[in-house]
C-alpha cells in the first residue's frame, strides 16, 4: 500500500515512491522500448504512485512526451515535476538559465506533457556560483504569476549548493542525490531542510544502477549510456562500499526494495525517484512502501559504518 508525504511547504501530498523519468527518455541508460515504458507509468499509477519526475533534456524531450502522452487523461490526480537549463535546442548541449529561455523551455515543455501547468519545475544543475544570483529566480517568479508552474525549486548535485539555496530562501523543493553509499547530506543539508520544511525529492537511490545487485565489477556500458564515462576504479570501489554495507544487516529482501528504504527512513525526505524503464523494476520499487525491511538497528549498523570507514568519504562521481 503506498503511502503519502507533504512536499514540505508546498502542501502537496505525494507518493514517497515516485516515478524518475530520466531513463525512459532513452539516451542516458540503455536501449528503451517505449510500449514498455508506457506500461511502466501504467504499473507506477495501478499501484499508487501520483508523483513523476523528468526534465526536458531526457531524451530531449522524449520523456516528457511519454508522460504526457500516459498521464494527460489522469492530470488532475497526479504531480509532475520537471527541469529547465540544458540547452539542446540550439545542436549540441549547454547550460542556459536566462529568462527568455527558461520562459522558452517551460512553454516546450508544457506541450510535450499536454498540460498546461507544472506542479514544481526546477533548475536543472546550477552551480554554486549561479544559484546564487537572486536574478536567476525572477522568471520562475513570472511563470509562477501565470500560472504556469505552482512551485519551484533546485536539482543540485552536492549538499553545500543545497544548503545555500536554503539560506538564499527562494526555494520550495529542493532534488539531491542520497544513498547507501552517498550519505552526506544527512550531515547538515537534509537537517537544515526538515527545519525549513523544504520539500526533498530523492534521486539516485540506486546510485545509478550499481544498488540494484545486477552488477559485478567486470560490468562494461555501451550504447546510448552515460555510465560509458565511469572509470573501472569508481565501479570498483562502489560496489566495494555496497558489499562492507551489505554485512551489516541480513535481510533477504530485494536490495533496491532496502535502499529505497533506506532513504525513506530519513523524516526530511518527501519522496525517492528511482529511475524506472520496466513494469517489473516498477513492482520492485512500490515494495518499498508501507513495509519494513530494515530494522532500526540495521539502519544505525549502516551509519555507523558510513561514518567510520574513510571508504565511504573517497569516489564520488558528478552525474
Amino acid at each position: 500500500m503506498m503511502n503519502y508525504r507533504k512536499l514540505g511547504k508546498t502542501n502537496l501530498e505525494v507518493s514517497e515512491v515516485g516515478f524518475g523519468g530520466w531513463a525512459i527518455g532513452g539516451n542516458s541508460y540503455g536501449q528503451t522500448d517505449d510500449a514498455e515504458s508506457l506500461r511502466a507509468i501504467q504499473a507506477a499509477l495501478d499501484g499508487g504512485v501520483n508523483f513523476f519526475d523528468t526534465a526536458d533534456i531526457y531524451g530531449n524531450g522524449h520523456s516528457e512526451t511519454l508522460m504526457g502522452q500516459a498521464l494527460e487523461s489522469r492530470r488532475n490526480r497526479v504531480i509532475i515535476a520537471s527541469k529547465v537549463g540544458w540547452d539542446f535546442y540550439q545542436g549540441g548541449v549547454r547550460q542556459n538559465f536566462t529568462p527568455d529561455y527558461i520562459e522558452f523551455a517551460c512553454n516546450k515543455t508544457l506541450e510535450r506533457l499536454r498540460t498546461d501547468y507544472l506542479d514544481v519545475y526546477q533548475l536543472h544543475n546550477p552551480n554554486l556560483e549561479t544559484l546564487g544570483k537572486e536574478e536567476l529566480y525572477r522568471p520562475l517568479e513570472k511563470l509562477k504569476k501565470e500560472g504556469k508552474i505552482r512551485f519551484y525549486g533546485i536539482s543540485i548535485h552536492v549538499p553545500q549548493e543545497g544548503i545555500a539555496a536554503i539560506r538564499l530562501g527562494c526555494v520550495d523543493t529542493l532534488q539531491l542525490i542520497y544513498n547507501l553509499i552517498d550519505q552526506r547530506p544527512a550531515a547538515e543539508l537534509l537537517p537544515l531542510a526538515q527545519e525549513k520544511n523544504i520539500g526533498m525529492i530523492v534521486r539516485e537511490p540506486f546510485a545509478c544502477g550499481l544498488l540494484t545487485g545486477k552488477y559485478n565489477k567486470n560490468v562494461t556500458f555501451q550504447g546510448p549510456d552515460h555510465r560509458k564515462r565511469w572509470k573501472r576504479d569508481k565501479i570498483e570501489l562502489d560496489l566495494d562500499k555496497l558489499e562492507r554495507l551489505r554485512k551489516t544487516f541480513q535481510s533477504q529482501a530485494p536490495l533496491p526494495v532496502l535502499a529505497l528504504e533506506f532513504v525513506l527512513v530519513h523524516p526530511a525526505v518527501s519522496a525517492v525517484i528511482p529511475g524506472v524503464k520496466t513494469v517489473a523494476q516498477m513492482c520492485e520499487n512500490l515494495l518499498a512502501s508501507g513495509t519494513t525491511h530494515l530494522s532500526y538497528q540495521d539502519i544505525e549498523k549502516i551509519k555507523e559504518l558510513y561514518q567510520s570507514d574513510p571508504v565511504f568519504q573517497t569516489g564520488f562521481f558528478r552525474n
